[in-house]
């Protein structure tokens, strides 16, 4: 049954908590579980949570997180929204947006790295450190350490610590 399979993946708190959802999640950090069945298409964790608590999400409707935390599935912290108001409501609580003004390091909650971690990192690679070892440490894949290491990621953190535009 999905709800026993769904809720068996979520870490419940209070009320005014975040339930953070602990299993797969998209490339954004949304949460994901395999639907099951024939198509085995994974549903959003967050629009499965509001249908348990509040039933089908009428077409052309988003469900959007009052806590700005995508892996959060608490139906108190979720809300149905057209695009526009998923919109307006990123710019009202100033959280960044569009290519100028990305999310990076601490601005994204579900990072598994920041910004102190990439400039310990690049120290420990100048020290001659091994990736392998590197990506065991920070519970991270090796590609990650050598996508820090080539510059393919985290660019706007410098070797020593600072932070570019």
């Amino acid at each position: 049954m999905l709800a026993t399979r769904f809720w068996a993946k979520v870490r419940r708190g209070s009320e005014t908590e975040c339930w953070p959802w602990t299993a797969s999640t998209d490339r954004k950090g949304y949460g994901q579980i395999n639907a099951g069945g024939a198509t085995g298409r994974p549903l959003k964790a967050h629009r499965v949570a509001w249908e348990f608590a509040n039933g089908a999400i009428p077409p052309g409707l988003l469900v959007c997180h009052r806590c700005d935390n995508p892996r959060c599935v608490n139906p108190a912290h979720l809300f149905l929204g057209t695009p526009a108001d998923n919109t307006r409501d990123m710019v009202a609580k100033g959280r960044p947006h569009g290519p100028k003004n990305p999310r990076r390091g601490r601005g994204i909650p579900w990072a598994k790295l920041h910004e102190d971690d990439v400039v310990a990192i690049r120290v420990a690679l100048a020290n001659g450190e091994p990736t392998t070892r590197l990506a065991k440490a920070y519970h991270v894949a090796q590609s990650t350490i050598w996508s820090i290491k080539v510059g393919r990621i985290w660019r706007h953190v410098e070797a020593h610590g600072a932070i570019t535009c």
